[in-house]
Order: C-alpha cells, then sequence, then structure tokens
C-alpha cells in the first residue's frame, strides 16, 4: 500500500512553496518533493496579490500531482492578529468564556467579522494561565480559500506562519539550550520568536524584504520591480568599518541602503529584547538564526552576528528531515532556511505539536461537521431502506398494529401528563436561576478585563525612567475618587455622594487619568511622548483620532540636577464597550 501523502502549502507574500512529505516507519518527517513560484511586484499592493496567489497554486498543484486532495495551508503571519493574554487564576470550566470575552477586547475588529482560536500555554499548574490568541477578518480568509479551491485543491484549514515555524523549531533543535531567538524576515514583516525551553514568546515587526526594496527604489529613483531585480542580483549587506566598498558604485550603494534597513531592524530586536526580559521575564538570547527569503542576502549573517554579538546561524528546517533522493538536494540546501513553515504544518498532520492552532473558513468547518455527522446519515440511510423492504412484508398487518400502538400511546400520554407539569415547573426554576446567575459571570469577566487594562499601562512603559503615581477613573470630567496625596485632578472635581434620601446618580466612567514622574534622560519630555505613542496602539483606549495635546495634559520639562523627577498627566478615553456605570 502506497504511503499516505502529507501536502502543504505556504502562502507567503511575496511566493507560494508546496511541498509533499510522508511519516516515516520511525514516526519522522520525509520529504519527497518541493516546488517554489515567487510572486512579481509589490506585495503591499491592493487587488494584486490573491490572484497571484491563485496562479501560483495552479502551477504547483499541477506539479506535484496533488489535484483534488487535501491540502494543509500556512499563511503569512501579516494579515493575522496574535496576541499573548495573561489570565489571572479562575477555575478552567471558565477558560472559554474568559477567553471569547477577552478576544472581544483585544481583537481590533468586532467578533463576528473574524475567524479566531486560541491556545493555553505554559505549564501545567501555573499560577497564571496565559493564553495564545490568533484571528483573521473573515473576508480576507474566505478570499484565500476560494483561491485554494480554484485552484483545484481542498483545504484542510490554515495555520500561522510564526506558530508552524515555532514548531519546526522544537522538532528540528531539541538538543539545544538556552534561549534562542529566531528572526524570520519574510517580505513584508519580520517576525521575532523568543523560545527558552517551553517558554515562547512572539513580535511581529513591520519591516521585511520590500523595505529593502523601496529604499533602493527611492535611492536609485527606479521602479520597484527593477530595485527587486537589483536586490537580488547584486544586493548584499555592506560591512562597513575597514572593509572596502565594492569597486562598482552602484553595487557599494545598494549595499549601504540595504544596510541602513536592516541597522532598523536591529534596533526594533533589541527594543523587543528589552521588553521580553523585563516584561516576559525571559533572558537574553545566547543564539539567533535566521529564516526567511531575504535571510539569504549574503554577508546578513555576519551582519547579525556583529550587531547582536551572539552565534548566529541560519536556521535548518531539514536538521531532522529525511530527504528523498529523487529531490535535488543541491539546491535544497540553499532553501532550508525557508522551509520552516512548510515542516512545521506536515508535523501538524503526523502528531502532536507545541502549538496546534488552526484558522478554518467556513467551507472547512462546514466539512469537518458533515463528516462528523456523515456515519449517523449512513446509518439512517440504511435503516430507511431496511423499512422499506419490511414494509412489503408487513402491509397486510399494519392496521391492526397501528390501532393497538395507538391505544398504548394514549394510555402513556395519560400517565405523562402530570410528569410535564412538574418538568415545565423545573425549566420555570431553572430559567431563573439562569437570571440570577449573570450579575456574578459579568463581576469575573469585569474583573479580568481591568486586570488586563493595567497590565497593559505597564507592559507599554517599555522605559525604567519613568512610573505611574496616580490612577484615577473620571466620568464626564468628574473624578470618581478622592485626591490622591491632597492632588486634584486638573480640571476635574470629585463626584459629590447623593443628599440622604436622593437616590444615586448612574454614572459611567469613560476616561483613565494617569499621573506620573520622569527622570532626567537625553530624551528630556520626550519620553513621555514615546509612551503616549506606544499607547496609541491599545484596543482599551480610545486614542486614534484625538491629538497629542487633547491626552497629554502636562509633560514638565527640567534640568537634571535641580530636581529628581519631572511631572507628566495624561487622559485616556476609553472606548464605549468598556466604560463602566457605577453609582455613588
Amino acid at each position: 500500500m502506497a504511503e499516505e501523502r502529507i501536502i502543504g502549502f505556504n502562502l507567503g507574500s511575496q511566493h507560494v512553496a508546496g511541498a509533499v512529505f510522508t511519516k516515516t516507519a520511525a514516526g519522522g518527517l520525509a520529504l519527497n518533493r518541493f516546488e517554489r513560484v515567487d510572486m512579481v511586484g509589490d506585495p503591499g499592493a491592493e487587488g494584486q496579490q490573491i490572484g497571484q496567489i491563485k496562479m501560483a497554486l495552479t502551477g504547483l498543484v499541477g506539479n506535484l500531482k496533488a489535484k483534488g486532495s487535501t491540502a494543509r495551508l500556512v499563511m503569512s503571519g501579516q494579515p493575522v492578529f496574535i496576541r499573548f493574554v495573561k489570565l489571572p487564576p479562575l477555575d478552567m470550566d471558565q477558560v472559554d468564556q474568559i477567553v471569547e470575552f477577552e478576544a472581544q477586547q483585544q481583537v481590533p475588529f468586532p467578533i463576528n467579522e473574524v475567524v479566531w482560536n486560541y491556545q493555553l500555554m505554559g505549564e501545567p499548574g501555573d499560577i497564571d494561565v496565559e493564553v495564545l490568541l490568533a484571528a483573521i477578518k473573515s473576508d480576507e480568509l474566505g478570499e484565500i480559500d476560494k483561491a485554494v479551491q480554484g485552484s483545484g485543491l481542498k483545504s484542510a484549514g490554515a495555520e500561522v506562519a510564526p506558530l508552524a515555524l515555532y514548531n519546526a523549531f522544537r522538532f528540528n533543535y531539541a538538543d539545544i539550550e538556552g534561549t534562542t531567538l529566531i528572526i524570520d524576515i519574510g517580505a513584508r514583516t519580520t517576525n521575532l520568536i523568543f523560545v527558552e525551553g517551553n517558554k515562547m514568546f512572539l513580535r511581529t515587526i513591520k519591516i521585511g524584504g520590500i523595505d529593502l526594496t523601496r529604499a533602493i527604489a527611492k535611492e536609485f529613483n527606479v521602479d520597484f520591480n527593477d530595485a527587486e531585480r537589483r536586490k537580488i542580483a547584486d544586493g548584499f549587506v555592506a560591512l562597513g568599518g575597514p572593509y572596502a566598498d565594492h569597486e562598482d558604485p552602484v553595487i557599494a550603494g545598494i549595499s549601504k541602503v540595504i544596510r541602513n534597513s536592516l541597522t532598523r531592524l536591529h534596533s526594533e530586536i533589541m527594543r523587543t529584547t528589552t521588553f521580553y526580559r523585563s516584561q516576559q521575564g525571559g533572558s537574553a538570547p545566547d543564539v539567533a538564526l535566521l529564516s526567511g527569503a531575504t535571510a539569504g542576502l549574503p554577508f546578513i549573517r555576519e551582519f547579525f552576528a556583529e550587531k547582536l554579538n551572539i552565534p548566529v546561524d541560519y536556521f535548518n528546517a531539514l536538521r531532522n528531515v529525511t530527504v528523498a533522493g529523487s529531490v535535488d538536494r543541491d539546491d535544497l540546501a540553499t532553501k532550508a532556511h525557508t522551509l520552516g513553515e512548510l515542516v512545521g504544518t506536515a508535523l501538524s498532520a503526523i502528531g502532536e505539536v507545541p502549538v496546534n492552532l488552526e484558522l478554518a473558513p467556513v467551507s472547512v468547518r462546514a466539512a469537518k461537521a458533515f463528516a462528523k455527522r456523515k456515519p449517523y446519515l449512513l446509518v439512517a440511510s440504511l435503516t430507511g431502506a431496511a423499512l422499506l423492504g419490511g414494509v412489503g412484508v408487513w402491509y397486510g398487518k399494519a392496521a391492526a398494529l397501528a390501532a393497538e400502538k395507538s391505544a398504548q400511546l394514549e394510555e402513556t400520554a395519560s400517565a405523562l401528563e402530570s410528569h410535564s407539569k412538574d418538568i415545565s415547573s423545573l425549566k420555570d426554576q431553572l430559567s431563573e436561576i439562569e437570571t440570577k446567575k449573570d450579575p456574578y459571570f459579568q463581576a469575573v469577566t469585569s474583573r479580568a478585563y481591568w486586570t488586563t487594562v493595567f497590565n497593559d499601562l505597564s507592559q507599554r512603559m517599555d522605559s525604567d525612567l519613568m512610573w505611574i503615581t496616580i490612577l484615577e477613573p473620571l466620568a464626564a470630567g468628574e473624578a470618581v475618587t478622592a485626591s490622591l496625596a491632597g492632588e486634584a485632578s486638573a480640571g476635574t472635581t470629585p463626584v459629590a455622594p447623593a443628599a440622604p434620601g436622593q437616590a444615586p446618580e448612574q454614572k459611567m466612567i469613560d476616561t483613565i487619568r494617569i499621573v506620573g514622574l520622569y527622570r532626567g534622560n537625553a530624551r528630556g519630555a520626550d519620553i513621555v511622548v514615546d509612551y503616549l505613542t506606544n499607547l496609541r496602539e491599545s484596543p482599551y483606549f480610545d486614542l486614534k483620532d484625538k491629538s497629542t495635546s487633547d491626552i497629554l495634559i502636562e509633560a514638565e520639562n527640567f534640568t537634571p540636577g535641580t530636581k529628581y523627577a519631572g511631572r507628566w498627566e495624561m487622559k485616556l478615553p476609553l472606548p464605549e464597550n468598556g466604560r463602566i456605570p457605577f453609582t455613588k
């Protein structure tokens, strides 16, 4: 019997790759076929990518002889919202409800317009429960699914590229110790994956290969396609320092443009490393692995080794994968750092993986639901056929049997009538209990919500040079609580309690006022503006259309040495779905 094939496709922003795997007798993975198609043009251009994906898939399906097969898909992480969320200690029976509430708060789209899923992370028995959330807009996933079906494939659901890459790392580098940083440089984004034991942290940075191409196009005043060809043909990372420039001034210029763009990426890597160590309790990376097509640029490994001051190597997705003799090994060796996502999705098909988080389009969910019902439908069909055959035999006795059965049913109905009344009474009591349960559930979910709000305020303050001293809720400009430390809110007055005998007035907390201090630093009061910039990305505050002057009430400038710290104050409006009613 032929071995069952595992077919996977990686739908990148600038390429589509397909591979055929089989499971080995020892439970491992074997690569039998691999094909890749690069897509032309700027992947950031609207309305082009889905059509190119369909064309590329159609060609690959033919080359891999996969038409009509069920395939596993890996999507680029660019359109997918990924977030780690920490929940307070709670009963595990409530996880689904609490996570759904968190998804409604975290995902920046209406929850009924997205496909989302989650997985619990961390070790069993941890005090805090960490959840990995992933979501994509339903219409974007639907477009991808239509392109897949239009190419002659059946979809088995989609995984997210950085998570599939993490599974491939755990399979291939089980022997590695310490903290590893995977730098996955894609076309539109770079995924930074920190792996420390069984712990994983992920951040996506909006710097990728097309940013290098656009920088070349701008520097040499050429179009995107010409710049992309020059990057692929002549591009490399300038070594800098004592190394001489290339003798061709154009190639030397391209190398310097690439180095400058990668220097921006290095700054983001260092910023993320600091956040991982300070906010996630992680350790500095001991080694870095480069992944993605852009990682193939000459001297990019030397560049990051110089900047990060740690050993840097290319990610080898085939380290523990058997390669069939029919595959061009020399060609594959130059692309092994781009195969992590395909290996990861194949591993999901053959067994358990550390992260198994699938985003299934409507067609896949419907097919799985039908597959579950199929055995029952088959049994029902066979039963119906048997009954039809029996009708012909027993037709003569049907009238007598029906009359006898009718009499029995009438007798049974009379006996059950009293029980029906008791059941109706119990249903009414159950409905009343369900109604009383709602306030308690709301209290639990609100507690979890405010915990995440305060955690978000802390995590976005990525500097130890500033801190918060006052956190005060406001309702229509009025302070909810009495002034702290004798300091009145700017332009506000505390909400007065209701007079004796007067019904308390209900208010709505719509703003959070935060006051803090910052120590002397090279940027001065601009460090407060940096914090505000980070807060604008938070889903918990309504800051997108607000000017800095509306939010940042004060950022005191002072001369270091004259005083210990400078005062700052912000008023952060809450979105409508995050406001809390109260009475006083």
